[in-house]
C-alpha cells in the first residue's frame, strides 16, 4: 500500500491548510519512517535501482529483455491499441528473441496517438478503481491525460528519483525547498508540508517585494536541497538585491522539467556558494529517466526505469549541436497504461564514451529541447533552442531578469526582456544583434522590453514560443 495515492485526490486541500492542523493529520503517520508509507513497490524498485547501478551492458540487457518479452505479451493480451495495430503489421511476437527484435519489429507509439484516444492504451486487466489519473502538459501546451497503476506506478517513480538524489546525498525525509509549480492558494506566499519535510514557495508570486522573504524563508527554515524549476530560481537570483546568499545547512540544489543552462549553474553555484547542482530529465509519461553522477553532469540513463533507444534525426550532423537523436522509451514503470517504444520527441545528443564513474547506462549529453522548439527562419530553416543562443551565455545575461523568444512569423522573431535597472541601450542592440542575420540567423529581429512574461500555469518559463504550426 502507498499511502500517498489513497490520499493524492485530497493533495491541493492539504497544501492550503494551517500548518498547525497539517501538523496534527501528519503526527501519527511519524511513527515509521517515511519510506514504510511509499509501499512495497517503493522497496522493491529502490533495490533494483541499485543493484544495476554498475552491471555489466549484458546484464543490463538480459534484464530488460526479460521485462520487455513480458510486457509484450501482456500488452497483446490486455492493451486494444498494441492488439489492433500489432495485427494489422502481422507481427508473431513469437519471433521477437532479442532487443534488436523488438525495435525492429514493434511500431512506434507516437504523442498524437495518445493524445488521441488515451483509453485505447489502457490494460483491461485492472479495475477502473487501480487508476490514479494524471495529465501533464509539457512546453507544448498540449495535455496529456495519463492513468498510472496505484500504489505501483508514482512509488516506483520516487524510487528512481530518489536513486539519482542520493548521489549529492539526499535521504527520503531530508528538508526540502520547493519552488516549482505547486498550488498553494490564490494568495498564499508560501507553506510547509510537515509529510515531505517541504517548504513550499510559490513561484508566481516570486518579484521584487517576496524575493528577500524567500531567501530568508530557505535559510530560517534549514532547508538542505532546494528543488527548482531552473528559470524560478534564476528569477530569485536575478531579483535578488544580492550578490550571494550562502545558507549553512544547504547541502545541494536539484533542477528539473526545464532545459538546464551551464551558466545558469554557475551563476547557482557562486550565489548559494555551494557545489552540488544536480539536474535530472524525466517526463510524465514515465518512459526515461536520467540524471547526473559524482563525477559528470551529464545525464545516465537508468536501465531499471524504462528500455531507451536513441533515434537519429538526421544523416548529417547539424552546424551547431551535432547528430541531434530522438529519446523513444519503453516504460517499465505502468502496467496499467503501458507505453511502448513511445516517441517523447525530446532531442537528446548522446556521448559514446564512458563516464569514468563506470555505469555502463546510456549516456547524454544534454536533453537540447523538444521537436516543437524550433524556430522557423527566412527561407524555412529550422534553427534549434541551442543555435539560436539558450545554452551560451551572454554579456547582457546578467542585465535581464527574464527573456523569452517567440517566432511570431517565419524568418520574424520578437525577443522579450524584463530588464533590471542596470540594462541600457548597449545590452539593447546587444540582444538585438545576437539574433540576426549578422550572427548567420535567418530573422528579422524586434527586441521589446516589458514588465511581465507569463508562465504556465505550472509556474514555468516558456523559454522560447512559436505561434504558427511547423510541418514535420
Amino acid at each position: 500500500m502507498r499511502l500517498e495515492d489513497y490520499l493524492y485526490k485530497y493533495i491541493s486541500t492539504y497544501k492550503k491548510m494551517p500548518r498547525f492542523l497539517k501538523r496534527c493529520i501528519v503526527f501519527p503517520f511519524k511513527i515509521f519512517p517515511r519510506e514504510f508509507y511509499q509501499g512495497k513497490q517503493y522497496q522493491n524498485y529502490r533495490e533494483l535501482a541499485y543493484r544495476f547501478e554498475h552491471s555489466s551492458i549484458s546484464e543490463i540487457q538480459e534484464y530488460q529483455f526479460s521485462i520487455i518479452k513480458e510486457l509484450i505479451y501482456h500488452c497483446y493480451n490486455t492493451v486494444p491499441h498494441y492488439r489492433r495495430v500489432w495485427n494489422n503489421h502481422g507481427i508473431d511476437l513469437r519471433s521477437i528473441q532479442s532487443l534488436e527484435d523488438f525495435s525492429s519489429k514493434i511500431p512506434f507509439v507516437s504523442r498524437e496517438q495518445l493524445l488521441k484516444n488515451p483509453e485505447d492504451f489502457i490494460s483491461d486487466r485492472y479495475p477502473s478503481h487501480s487508476r490514479l489519473k494524471v495529465n501533464t502538459r509539457g512546453t507544448s501546451g498540449m495535455p496529456l491525460n495519463l492513468s498510472y497503476l496505484k500504489h505501483y506506478s508514482r512509488a516506483a517513480e520516487w524510487a528512481h528519483i530518489h536513486t539519482l538524489w542520493s548521489r549529492i546525498g539526499y535521504v527520503p525525509g531530508s528538508r526540502i525547498g520547493r519552488l516549482k509549480g505547486d498550488y498553494i492558494g490564490k494568495n498564499q506566499l508560501s507553506t510547509f508540508d510537515p509529510w515531505r519535510n517541504t517548504l513550499i514557495l510559490n513561484p508566481l508570486k516570486l518579484n521584487t517585494e517576496t524575493t528577500d522573504l524567500y531567501l530568508n524563508l530557505l535559510k530560517k527554515h534549514k532547508v538542505e536541497y532546494i528543488n527548482a524549476y531552473p528559470s524560478a530560481l534564476f528569477n530569485l537570483i536575478q531579483l535578488s538585491k544580492q550578490k550571494t546568499f550562502p545558507i549553512s545547512s544547504l547541502k545541494g540544489i536539484l533542477l528539473s522539467s526545464e532545459n538546464i543552462l551551464s551558466w545558469q549553474v554557475k551563476k547557482f553555484q557562486k550565489f548559494f556558494q555551494i557545489k552540488n547542482v544536480y539536474h535530472w530529465y524525466g517526463q510524465g509519461e514515465q518512459c526515461a529517466l536520467g540524471g547526473g553522477c559524482e563525477y559528470s553532469p551529464f545525464y545516465h540513463l537508468l536501465p531499471t526505469y524504462s528500455y531507451t533507444e536513441l533515434i537519429p534525426q538526421s544523416k548529417k550532423p547539424t552546424k551547431e549541436s551535432g547528430l541531434l537523436y530522438e529519446i523513444v522509451g519503453t516504460s517499465f514503470l505502468n502496467p496499467l497504461m503501458p507505453l511502448i517504444r513511445y516517441k517523447t520527441q525530446d532531442l537528446c545528443e548522446p556521448l559514446s564514451k564512458k563516464c569514468s564513474c563506470g555505469r555502463e547506462h546510456s549516456f547524454i549529453k544534454t536533453v537540447v529541447g523538444r521537436k516543437w522548439e524550433y524556430a522557423l527562419g527566412l527561407n524555412g530553416e529550422k534553427i534549434s533552442l541551442i543555435a539560436l543562443g539558450f545554452f551560451r551565455h551572454f554579456s547582457y545575461a546578467d542585465h535581464i531578469t527574464k527573456m523569452q523568444m517567440v517566432n511570431t512569423q517565419p524568418g520574424k522573431l520578437l525577443i522579450k526582456i524584463i530588464p533590471k535597472k542596470s540594462f541600457n541601450k548597449a545590452h539593447l542592440a546587444h540582444v538585438k544583434n545576437t539574433f540576426s542575420v549578422d550572427q548567420g540567423l535567418p530573422f528579422e529581429t524586434r527586441v521589446e522590453l516589458v514588465e511581465k512574461i507569463e508562465t504556465t500555469k505550472a509556474g514555468k518559463h516558456r523559454f522560447f514560443i512559436r505561434l504558427f504550426s511547423l510541418d514535420e
